[in-house]
């Protein structure tokens, strides 16, 4: 149950870096993250935390 837990978790940090770098790059000419960037890039660092709170909360022993 733990390393389903954390594989989750590694999934949702994971698409949330890859939803941050489109937003702050061009690499697409019509890029629909481009209005909500300051937002985007508040949420990941939101989900870094918390990720990094419930991994350390998993691993305790």
């Amino acid at each position: 149950m733990k390393k389903f837990t954390l594989t989750i978790f590694t999934l949702a940090w994971v698409s949330c870096l890859i939803i941050l770098i489109i937003a702050l790059t061009n690499l697409f000419p019509n890029n629909p993250f481009k209005e909500y960037r300051l937002i985007i890039e508040i949420s990941f660092i939101v989900v870094s935390g918390f990720t990094r709170m419930a991994y350390m909360q998993l691993n305790k022993k």
